[in-house]
């Protein structure tokens, strides 16, 4: 009878201590672990990349950009009516911290403001690099006009832009988000 008792507890320990892990927890510890097996997601002037032979330039379809941005978990999309640029749709992966914009359901530009570590640019600038170390990668233009926050710009024409905002105008500030092309920012 003792032994019996005891089983029994152990299976009713063993069940309680089962259901403690949360399902969302683990959901998006799963996530973590398959973003971290990928290439991160290369932010180019003129659209992204991941991985070898895997480039997305301006005008790549909306379905293309989503099944690559669902490689590294949920993909949340929404619409804009009301954007300066004309409507736009966005799906933001909140796995990574990106946002790829498209009209009439092609690619026109991105923001990130994500973790470093799965997106940045090809010569390492992302969110958490320092003013200086932008400085030292890419020619950067101060749009001290912005209405925005401390906003920098590199790069135009043909081969695209990046832009972005710092955390302060110091030079000991951080990049705090990157964009290009076209994207929702009301000034």
């Amino acid at each position: 009878m003792i032994v019996m008792r005891q089983i029994t507890a152990g299976v009713i320990a063993f069940a309680m201590l089962a259901g403690c892990v949360d399902p969302v927890e683990q959901g998006q510890a799963d996530q973590a672990e398959v973003s971290a097996e990928l290439a991160p997601i290369i932010l180019q002037p003129n659209g992204v990349s991941q991985g070898e032979n895997m480039s997305f330039p301006y005008g790549t379809e909306k379905t293309k950009i989503i099944a690559m941005l669902e490689r590294f978990g949920v993909v949340r999309q929404s619409t804009n009516e009301e954007c300066g640029a004309g409507p736009m749709e966005s799906a933001s992966s909140p796995a990574t911290g990106l946002t790829a914009n498209f009209q009439d359901s092609e690619l026109v530009g991105w923001f990130f403001d994500g973790d470093g570590t799965l997106a940045h640019t090809a010569n390492d600038i992302t969110v958490g690099s320092t003013r200086a170390a932008l400085e030292q990668a890419m020619p950067i233009e101060m749009q001290t006009e912005s209405t925005l926050g401390i906003e920098f710009f590199s790069g135009s024409g043909e081969a695209g832009f990046i832009g972005g905002f710092l955390s302060d105008d110091s030079e000991n500030a951080t990049i705090e988000s990157l964009y290009s092309g076209a994207n929702c920012f009301f000034r």
